[in-house]
């Protein structure tokens, strides 16, 4: 059932609250742009020009041990891709731009990061640390979709049902 058809029908969620939450998605929407933005007029006003790229985390986990005395991070990034878009062949295909920040990232702050990639009813995902990746220029430049790619071969990632994902993170996360 469509979306909406279940916000028509179902009385048990108020419209007060999806407008509530609308609003304050769109909130996070202007805020995330505000902060991109006020960090590139920065970046312009810098004696020297330097190159940046700026990228957003979609979540960063603490997770306590111990009792609290020793602590774990880790990073998340969800796409929801199209099948024709994410997979070329035998590998997974993302940003490239926005892959190769989040690997250094990893990298460097010493955390797992994990790419969670839907396409369909299915997801791909992998610890950037821990897949081998190719940085490829790739894409059709009339149609617009010329661009830098990371591919991540298939063999390296795990490929879960929607069903399961709650359950493969919780192996992964809380049990690894």
């Amino acid at each position: 059932m469509a979306s909406r058809t279940v916000l028509v029908y179902d009385f048990s969620v108020s419209l007060d609250v999806v407008e509530e939450f609308m609003y304050r998605h769109s909130r996070d929407v202007v805020n995330r742009l505000r902060l991109s933005r006020i960090l590139e007029s920065a970046r312009r006003l810098a004696p020297e020009r330097v190159p940046v790229y700026i990228s957003d985390v979609d979540a960063l986990m603490m997770q306590y041990y111990d009792g609290g005395r020793r602590r774990r991070f880790i990073a998340f990034e969800l796409k929801n891709m199209r099948k024709s878009v994410a997979l070329k062949g035998s590998y997974v295909k993302v940003n490239g731009k926005q892959y190769e920040l989040h690997y250094y990232f990893s990298q460097m702050a010493g955390i797992d990061f994990y790419y969670i990639v839907r396409v369909g009813d299915s997801y791909y995902v992998w610890n950037v640390k821990r897949a081998p990746v190719e940085f490829k220029w790739m894409g059709d430049r009339s149609k617009s979709t010329y661009d830098y790619y990371a591919l991540i071969p298939r063999d390296f990632t795990a490929k879960v049902e929607d069903e399961e994902l709650a359950f493969f993170l919780s192996e992964l996360v809380f049990k690894g």
